[in-house]
């Protein structure tokens, strides 16, 4: 039986050698069939709508006791979109507002508030709402046009190879279109990215081809000049710890939600609170019944037969106190701020903040673990600005400030600010005044008031 270790190869006990490629191969088959990869795509149709009940059929049972699918019933599938409110709501707690870049070193600062452009901070805004949906979101860095540059990548895409927990090669999966004569075809490639440089693979049959068109190349080229960076340009920012998707924890009560809801509507369209009591129908069977009273209004009885009507009370109040239940578990669950809540128009201060309290943890841990990603960005900035001659910041800290969007009093807030000042330095009260978005220039037009001041 054959082993795999890592992309070097080695030998399994029956002295078979496996190369490097077939090795590779094996990632890319496996990731296909992951349950990791699968619910990715899971939590990527729930955000856009695409709820499992969209697929629902309605069942009766046969003549012979089997069931058969009923075209005729009322089929509706209500699909309930609360994974993409409860994202974006994360989303836009963290980064609705322009996050603050700190550094001791006052040039660094200024150059990092340049790179981190409104495009950029757009981006990382949409890096965070794919780690909710997927458990992990991707950053690529890289060069182009000689500006450094940061691209997210689709998560289903991306298969990291690890070796004691560090990143040591990448495979980027994409799909190219092209014409075999009057058939468009579509292949998949794969990019490895390594410590030595970038190869090209097509994947076909569940194999890795090299590619003999793309040669082997350098992570990025300035000047006409390829550098291979000391760790590899793509950057992971988890969801939690474990890299599970928010779905993964809410798709039951969804689902169930979606069900009942649907249920519902159906039970009212197909007896809208009627029974029929059908006595000595002279006919053969209950569907002929149902056809003959749709389509011809008219039913044939014997002499004492007959149709009577008894009304049926639906069952609303269960369905929606079911039906709240369930919305008040997805909030809990998914750590989210119900704007349903009645208390959210009243509250203030302290009971604000108690119903911020799920949404304000979750983004704590999505804080937490998206640190190291910053603080990887920095490291590739400070890198490449050593290569274009632009200074030498290396090792230089620096540190991003999400400044959160919580619904809040701008007042209390304020005067808390002004409260801290002699007790907390400048810096810190200027990051936690919700007027200020960039601490750097706001500390340079106070230098300027106060040198004007002076004279």
């Amino acid at each position: 039986m054959s082993q795999r270790k890592s992309p070097g190869g080695f030998f399994s006990p029956e002295r078979e050698i496996l190369t490097r490629e077939e090795i590779l191969a094996e990632y890319v088959k496996d990731w296909f069939l992951s349950e990791k990869r699968r619910e990715m795509g899971v939590g990527r149709r729930y955000y856009f709508n695409q709820n499992d009940i969209k697929e629902r059929k309605r069942f009766m049972i046969g003549g012979s006791g089997e069931l058969i699918e009923d075209r005729s019933a009322n089929n509706r599938r209500i699909s309930h979109n609360f994974l993409r409110k409860l994202i974006d709501q994360k989303a836009q707690y963290l980064f609705g507002r322009d996050f603050s870049i700190v550094a001791q070193n006052e040039a660094f600062a200024k150059t990092l508030n340049g790179i981190f452009d409104p495009a950029l901070r757009a981006t990382m805004k949409n890096v965070c709402k794919e780690a909710v949906m997927k458990g992990v979101s991707w950053l690529f860095c890289t060069v182009e046009d000689g500006k450094i540059r940061f691209r997210k990548l689709s998560s289903e895409n991306i298969i990291p190879i690890e070796d004691r927990g560090k990143l040591t090669g990448v495979l980027w999966l994409y799909q190219k279109e092209w014409y075999q004569g009057k058939q468009k075809e579509k292949k998949t490639f794969a990019e490895y990215w390594s410590e030595e440089g970038v190869e090209t693979f097509l994947y076909e049959n569940g194999k890795l081809i090299p590619d003999v068109f793309t040669e082997k190349r350098p992570h990025f080229l300035v000047n006409g000049s390829g550098y291979n960076l000391p760790s590899l340009p793509f950057i992971s920012f988890p969801y939690n710890e474990e890299e599970v998707p928010l779905i993964h924890f809410i798709k039951d009560l969804i689902d169930d939600y979606d069900l009942l809801k649907s249920e519902d509507t159906n039970t009212l369209l197909d007896n809208p609170g009627a029974l029929l009591v059908l006595k000595n129908y002279d006919g053969t069977d209950l569907g002929e019944f149902r056809k003959n009273l749709s389509r011809y209004k008219i039913v044939k009885v014997s002499d004492d037969g007959g149709i009577s009507v008894e009304r049926t009370p639906n069952a609303t109040d269960a369905v929606l106190a079911h039906l709240l239940a369930d919305r008040k578990d997805i909030y809990e669950l998914g750590r989210g701020v119900d704007t349903q809540n009645e208390q959210l128009g009243t509250a203030s201060g302290v009971a604000m903040r108690f119903l911020y309290t799920d949404l304000d943890l979750d983004c704590s841990g999505i804080e937490s673990q998206f640190k190291a990603g910053f603080s990887k960005m920095v490291d590739f900035i400070a890198f490449c600005l050593q290569i274009f001659g632009e200074g030498d910041f290396m090792g230089e800290k620096a540190e991003i400030l999400l400044n959160r969007d919580m619904i809040s009093n701008e007042g209390d807030a304020i005067e808390q600010c002004l409260q801290s000042q002699g007790l907390l330095s400048l810096k810190t009260v200027l990051s936690n005044h919700p007027w200020v978005t960039n601490i750097e220039e706001e500390l340079k037009r106070l230098q300027e008031e106060k040198a004007q001041v002076s004279l």
